[in-house]
């Protein structure tokens, strides 16, 4: 129905300041052979949480070039914290002994981010008025860039239009690119 999940979408630029690190922690569960969710955003320094929910053995391997990657094992029911201290989109996660488990972190470096849900929507909430680029990420189509202002006590839209002809090009992570079809909005 056009509708395009597992899109993270954040401010790329236009944000100034710091911003407090989350003390919530944010859940990658490896859950019926899949990790679950496909695709998850953190905030740098926040913890995250890998949960083998299936009780049989499971690895979680990064493969990071802006932090320290790593290849965990999990022979059981278990979890593992880790965090990340840099900002990085994206960073594939993959099981070693099931090679169809893959998920991607997007790690930045404030709050203002989120994945579009089955309908293609996504919010990012108390985005304070300025103006700002927004990025969308997917793992096969590649990423756009769109311009958004949002004013005092406004909200602001940013949609994004993929197709399905750029899904089985070469597109590298991190590279802007323009697209038209399925689209993930709000």
């Amino acid at each position: 129905d056009g509708h395009l999940a597992n899109v993270f979408v954040y401010v790329k630029e236009g944000l100034s300041g710091d911003f407090p690190v989350p003390s919530t922690q944010v859940v990658l569960d490896q859950k019926g052979c899949r990790y679950e969710p496909h695709v998850v955003g953190i905030m740098a320094g926040q913890d995250l949480t890998i949960r083998n929910s299936d009780g049989l053995l499971h690895n979680i391997n990064t493969e990071s070039s802006a932090n320290r990657s790593f290849n965990i094992s999990q022979p059981r029911s278990m979890e593992s914290n880790r965090s990340f201290r840099s900002m990085e989109i994206m960073i594939p996660v993959k099981c070693d002994v099931h090679g169809w488990m893959t998920s991607y972190i997007g790690v930045v470096d404030h709050p203002y981010f989120a994945v579009t849900g089955t309908d293609g929507r996504y919010t990012i909430p108390n985005l304070p008025p300025g103006e700002y680029v927004i990025e969308a990420w997917h793992e096969v189509l590649g990423t756009q860039t769109f311009p958004v202002t949002v004013g005092a006590q406004e909200t602001g839209d940013a949609s994004f239009t993929f197709t399905e002809g750029v899904a089985n090009a070469d597109v590298p992570l991190a590279e802007p690119l323009v697209l038209a079809h399925a689209t993930a909005g709000h």
